[in-house]
């Protein structure tokens, strides 16, 4: 595929990354926009791929720097609030972005806008501000006039190396020899990254996909209580994991929202109250957790214990 750019937003982050390494094997440039080129200095290692420093919530810089791009990537959003009237706040970081970014695709003729949302996205109906918020930004990619064509996708968890999922229980569960776990029963398809990559890449070239809303999950549904054992036993940690009845997800989910990180809030307790799983007609990705997730989780003899697992699930 020759002369033709693609602009990354958020490629800096998880998702963004792996996608970035991809991209650069088949587009003439890559690039990626951050407010600190310094924080995307590894991708800048391909001779294609460009770091642009620019504040994305900031219109005009944004229009300019979009200009001349075939195809733009928002991967930018956010699991928690950092300020209610900021840059940080579910609504400025989903719909209010998405809006700055569909306006600068307009007025760039950018032919491609692809955009990450999330399973249960929905303006009116999504059980918490993160998902009504994802939803609103969707109805504005629907709703876009002109002539950037746009694909819409909806992933579950999102896991492979250096995920914020089972990486981040796994610290937990290392700190804590008895783990309460909120939301226990909660149901997830975890999806891996490179099939999420693989995925939208060939969306570009595909007029299938042009209006399309994608769903992405893996090959198999999970409670949230099976991932948290199963980080537990990849880990090669023995601990006792205890489901908090709903009264105490809820104070859980309070008191949290004040430790440093924010590992866990009242917002993310009111969107695992809805399953992150594919609708019975959507195309399941085919990597599996025990295919990637013990290469970066495993202990010694991950493989042994993985057989183990399995026999005692009688698979």
């Amino acid at each position: 595929m020759s002369s033709r750019r693609v602009t990354l937003l958020g490629g800096s982050g998880f998702v963004g990354s792996q996608l970035t390494y991809r991209l650069a094997e088949k587009f003439d440039e890559v690039v990626v926009l951050t407010r600190r080129a310094q924080r995307v200095r590894t991708l800048r290692t391909m001779s294609n791929v460009r770091a642009q420093e620019v504040n994305v919530h900031d219109a005009d810089a944004l229009a300019a720097v979009l200009a001349g791009s075939d195809t733009v990537i928002n991967l930018i959003g956010i699991l928690n609030e950092g300020g209610s009237q900021s840059k940080g706040s579910f609504s400025s970081a989903h719909s209010g972005l998405t809006a700055k970014v569909l306006s600068a695709c307009a007025a760039g003729n950018v032919k491609h806008y692809l955009h990450m949302s999330a399973l249960n996205a929905d303006a009116e109906k999504g059980s918490s501000e993160y998902l009504r918020t994802k939803g609103e930004a969707e109805q504005l990619v629907r709703n876009h006039q002109g002539s950037t064509t746009w694909t819409i996708f909806q992933p579950s968890i999102i896991f492979g190396e250096h995920d914020a999922f089972f990486n981040r229980f796994a610290g937990l569960l290392r700190a804590l020899p008895v783990f309460p776990l909120a939301v226990p029963d909660a149901k997830m398809a975890p999806v891996f990254v490179g099939d999420v990559c693989n995925v939208m890449i060939k969306s570009i070239d595909d007029p299938k996909a042009a209006g399309a809303t994608i769903q992405l999950c893996g090959p198999e549904e999970y409670t949230l209580r099976e991932l948290v054992q199963y980080t537990a036993d990849t880990a090669g940690l023995s601990r006792i994991i205890i489901g908090l009845p709903d009264w105490a997800a809820r104070l859980q989910g309070r008191v949290m929202e004040f430790v440093p990180g924010k590992p866990f809030s009242r917002d993310n307790y009111l969107s695992l109250q809805t399953p992150s799983v594919c609708s019975g007609d959507c195309a399941r990705q085919p990597t599996s957790l025990d295919a990637v997730v013990p290469r970066y989780l495993g202990n010694r003899d991950w493989a042994g214990r993985l057989q183990k697992r399995r026999a005692a699930a009688r698979r």
